[in-house]
């Protein structure tokens, strides 16, 4: 059974739920999920590859996106066995773009992320919402930016929720570390890992 969903002008997490019941109710063939937002690419890129799916990514000429979902011939992915020793079944939550007020709560910012590198095991994620996600995407903050690609360059996950920079006008271009996140990968991540909020 092959199916066709569309899922432009869709607001996250929308087009990944659609995406997620779609497979859902196929035993096997080909799933084709049309977006036309860069956010919407990546999440349900990253949401198929995450479940075992190998997606294809096509654009077409009316500038929309048509991603290619194949289910009932999938490849089992082998785990990192390494994973267990590299990382902690945990996830930093940032919600703003310092912790507390003013001069001190940047270098508290700062500082946190930092001392965290010092450790010899590092969170699985690290989410940022609200103005958290000026930290991965303003050019003032490019020192915590420099920061949070030491974490990516280690292995540990970065997400900026998409609602979130699309609230504040920030280009998905702008983005200099990690990945645009949506409210499922986050709650899925703050359910199955211990969190530790900023």
């Amino acid at each position: 059974m092959n199916k066709k969903i569309d899922c432009r002008n869709m607001a996250c997490p929308q087009p990944v739920l659609e995406t997620k019941k779609a497979l859902e109710e196929m035993e096997e063939g080909i799933l084709e999920v049309l977006v036309n937002s860069i956010s919407s690419i990546q999440n349900v890129k990253r949401f198929a590859i995450n479940n075992g799916y190998t997606p294809q990514v096509e654009e077409l000429e009316s500038g929309d996106t048509l991603i290619t979902i194949v289910k009932g011939y999938e490849c089992a992915i082998v785990a990192d066995e390494d994973d267990g020793d590299k990382f902690l079944d945990k996830t930093i939550f940032i919600k703003h773009d310092r912790v507390g007020e003013g001069e001190l709560g940047d270098i508290l910012m700062k500082g946190f992320l930092k001392t965290t590198l010092e450790f010899k095991k590092l969170p699985k994620n690290i989410v940022l919402v609200n103005r958290g996600v000026f930290l991965t995407t303003k050019k003032e903050y490019e020192e915590v930016t420099k920061i949070l690609k030491e974490f990516e360059k280690r292995g540990v996950k970065i997400y900026s929720c998409g609602l979130c920079m699309n609230h504040y006008g920030i280009d998905p271009k702008e983005l200099k570390v990690g990945e645009i996140g949506n409210a499922y990968d986050t709650m899925d991540m703050l359910l199955h890992t211990q969190t530790i909020t900023l």
